[in-house]
């Protein structure tokens, strides 16, 4: 079944595509649009989008990021476009967009990684993340009635296609990167980097699956009910630079620890859960280890990588994140939970509104209703029964 993100999409009529996950995404989508009788051009910005969209009608932007809505306003003048689309909203490119477009009253639509994953993605007008336009008020989810969620198609992700596009991306991108001197890629690109570390993840997978057979056997057994889960995000993860007080990843971990060990329990233990799409980039071993030890607690922390996470959330005491994801699969479960940044989620009664010191020791339980309540609507108006990177085709796009 299809809820109101889905409809939200088909209210255009002419769409400005910008930039999309690395892959055919968003070709695929201007072709759908087009299908579906709406007017749709891709905006090129380096080689990597060049090649996606070389099938379709597209716009090259060659210009600095600075003349960037005077661009828009003349592709708007020619085309009359009512709608953009892009994926993520931290993008300089895309903040410029979305400033121009609420000037213009032209709608703003976001993509992003599903709020609920797998088997969804995220679309909203507006902005996602913490620049979500979602209520924040407990009492508007209280005063929605009670139903049951909307059925979905189960969709597999495809890890390969994510690597192989991702990869083929890079090497187009600095393929013709003399011809987009003026572009500027939101986060580091390299190819030969980018693939040291996907091998370095292929084989690290490997080496922690045997390694941490015994940590697994711990945390369902003596340790059950006796952790706090801090979740870790990837090192570049832009909801960390826009949406939370950290610096970086390194930052909230020594907060975490120092914190656990003034005001936690002290039959407790503090468990730190790396972000498998993390895995090659970096490893905080060293760092955990040291805190820990200085602060006189290394036998209390533990730091995994790849043990299945809904095992992690259910045997957990209670959730520690910036803003991650996972957040609303700890909802899910009905565990304590406490956010460091900014997230939709973070409202009065589903999560603990109190500082991170008292977290450890509070007596906080989240309203089960109300996350129901929040979860559904959620699901009904912000996300799309789809995975960018989906084995075989995506329904949708059929």
């Amino acid at each position: 079944m299809k809820g109101t993100a889905f409809t939200k999409l088909l209210d255009g009529k002419k769409y400005l595509l910008l930039q999309g996950p690395m892959g055919p995404f968003f070709s695929d989508l201007a072709s759908w649009l087009k299908l579906n009788e709406r007017e749709a051009i891709n905006v090129i910005f380096n080689g990597g989008d060049r090649f996606y969209c070389r099938k379709r009608q597209a716009l090259s932007y060659l210009q600095p990021l600075s003349a960037f809505p005077e661009w828009l306003t003349e592709i708007h003048q020619q085309s009359g476009f009512d709608s953009i689309l892009c994926f993520g909203d931290c993008r300089p490119l895309h903040q410029a967009a979305k400033f121009w477009a609420k000037d213009k009253h032209v709608r703003f639509l976001v993509f992003e990684e599903g709020y609920f994953r797998p088997h969804f993605i995220t679309l909203e007008e507006g902005g996602v993340n913490a620049y979500s336009l979602l209520p924040r008020d407990a009492e508007f989810y209280h005063s929605l009635p009670e139903s049951s969620l909307l059925g979905f198609n189960k969709i597999t992700a495809s890890s390969a296609k994510r690597i192989a596009h991702a990869i083929w991306y890079c090497l187009m991108y600095g393929y013709h990167q003399h011809e987009f001197i003026n572009y500027q890629h939101h986060k580091s690109i390299s190819i030969r980097s980018e693939t040291k570390c996907w091998i370095r993840s292929c084989w690290r997978k490997h080496i922690y699956r045997l390694k941490q057979q015994s940590i697994s056997k711990d945390i369902k057994k003596e340790m059950s009910g006796k952790y706090y889960l801090a979740i870790l995000q990837v090192y570049n993860d832009s909801q960390i630079h826009h949406h939370s007080p950290y610096a970086d990843i390194e930052d909230y971990i020594k907060s975490v620890i120092l914190s656990f060990c003034q005001s936690a329990p002290r039959d407790s233990y503090l468990v730190f859960k790396h972000h498998p799409m993390d895995r090659g980039h970096r490893n905080y071993l060293q760092l955990i280890k040291s805190i820990a030890l200085k602060s006189g607690i290394s036998t209390r922390v533990v730091y995994v990588h790849d043990l299945p996470l809904d095992d992690l959330l259910s045997h957990a005491r209670a959730v520690v994140t910036i803003n991650s994801t996972v957040g609303m699969r700890a909802l899910a479960k009905f565990k304590p939970l406490k956010v460091l940044g900014s997230a939709i989620y973070d409202i009065i009664g589903m999560t603990y509104q109190g500082c991170l010191d008292d977290f450890w020791q509070a007596e906080f339980q989240p309203d089960a209703i109300l996350i129901r309540k929040f979860e559904k609507y959620l699901r009904e108006h912000t996300q799309l029964n789809m995975e960018f990177y989906a084995r075989g085709k995506n329904r949708m796009l059929d």
